[in-house]
């Protein structure tokens, strides 16, 4: 018996010094194949990249190069010398001087949840004759190194380590990606139910009355908006959850305080947690007496320069599982429930829960220069979340509010199958 276990341990050996030797052979040929492949580039042309910035789930660029007489064909490519992908962009050339950018919209470009494990490399590949060159950007902005996890899969998720790398003095742009366990502190989603603890936001009677100066109902019960927000917050938590996303909420209670700003912030903690999606649930109202509002509905507020894919997503699924319909309100509007309202130069994004999450995408600006504010320590951040605010409906609409205190499932359901939906 005792000779039978020592076989078998000695079995067990040779195959762990096995897969170590297989290892360090494949990690050696891998180091090798980076290091002829880097060789390879034509250090002698560059490109400059001039912005970028990842945003929710996309990562995009801007910049411009040169082409030399001779040099035809420019494609923006992903690639490690064995396997390569080409990056849509949006090129203009004139007289062999080229600008681009790979979107036109902040919520596009590189899908960074589509990229394969490895090490690869952003470079413009060109034809030259019958011969392919391929030559790198270089960093001609005030960003460095990003850093981006991926939303959990499975209950796997991988790191993406962009990282302006050196190669024996020259400057190449490295996306080094492997799987990882997602750190505790890192969040797929945040939603921040509007308003807190110290903020009721509107309080509106069942039966529609108006209430007294101190919030109080005579004949009915008295609801305040800050509580029906955290209500179906804590239910699209639930549901996210139950999706396999991992998800922080910005109060965990209806009586919970929140600073606007600051380390941890309601419109800092998805930036502070590396979410990739914040989404702020609102119920509107028109201040109209007496719960006679005949405006209703849904309205999606999305931020300037976006791709609407995921705000149709919301107002598709919120109306049908919410049992509601789009927004009545005129004002602002861009789209079937979908709205932007900007500030009084047309840019900015008026609502801080869309501008001050999406850091220069979003032209976000609180730098604490102004003392009624904390600072918004990701004002200037090119690595932000994509963020939304969805008014679920009008509370002063004595119908809709019927329908609100009933079905707060059914608004987190439409919510989270949406964002889903999106992400598949």
């Amino acid at each position: 018996m005792a000779k039978r276990k020592n076989k078998r341990r000695r079995f067990i050996i040779k195959i762990i010094l096995f897969l170590m030797i297989v290892g360090v052979i494949g990690t050696f040929y891998f180091f090798l194949n980076n290091n002829s492949f880097l060789s390879k580039i034509d250090y002698t042309l560059n490109g400059n990249i001039t912005y970028y910035d990842i945003y929710g789930i996309h990562m995009n660029f801007e910049g411009n190069f040169k082409l030399d007489d001779g040099l035809s064909d420019p494609k923006l490519v992903l690639t490690n010398g064995f396997k390569e992908e080409s990056i849509s962009w949006k090129l203009e050339n004139s007289d062999n001087e080229y600008t681009f950018k790979t979107s036109d919209y902040i919520n596009d470009g590189i899908n960074l949840e589509n990229l394969d494990s490895g090490t690869y490399y952003f470079l413009i590949k060109v034809n030259k004759d019958d011969e392919v060159k391929y030559f790198p950007l270089i960093n001609d902005t005030k960003y460095n190194d990003l850093t981006y996890y991926t939303l959990t899969k499975n209950n796997s998720n991988k790191v993406i380590d962009i990282t302006w790398d050196q190669y024996q003095g020259n400057e190449v742009l490295g996306f080094h990606i492997k799987n990882t366990k997602l750190p505790d502190d890192v969040y797929d989603i945040t939603i921040d139910p509007g308003h807190d603890g110290n903020d009721a936001g509107m309080i509106v009677c069942e039966n529609g009355d108006v209430p007294n100066g101190l919030g109080e109902c005579y004949r009915s019960k008295a609801y305040k908006e800050s509580d029906i927000n955290f209500t179906v917050s804590k239910a699209l938590k639930d549901e996210l959850e139950s999706l396999g996303y991992k998800v922080k909420l910005t109060r965990y209670s209806k009586d919970d305080i929140v600073p606007t700003y600051g380390k941890m912030g309601s419109g800092t903690m998805a930036n502070a947690t590396m979410s990739k999606f914040n989404i702020a649930l609102h119920h509107n109202s028109t201040d109209v007496p007496g719960g006679m509002s005949s405006t209703h509905g849904l309205e999606v507020y999305v931020a300037g320069d976006s791709k609407f894919d995921l705000a149709k997503l919301f107002v598709e699924n919120v109306c049908k599982y919410g049992k509601t319909s789009t927004s009545t309100k005129e004002e602002f509007k861009v789209g079937d429930g979908i709205y932007q309202r900007f500030s009084d130069d047309g840019v900015t994004p008026y609502y801080y829960m869309i501008r001050e999450i999406g850091g220069i995408a979003t032209h976000a600006y609180v730098d604490g220069s102004n003392t009624k504010y904390d600072e918004n320590p990701y004002f200037n951040s090119n690595n932000t979340a994509e963020g939304y605010l969805l008014e679920l409906g009008y509370i002063d609409n004595v119908k809709e509010l019927e329908n609100i205190l009933d079905n707060p499932k059914g608004y987190a359901k439409g919510i989270a199958l949406a964002i889903d939906e999106y992400l598949r």
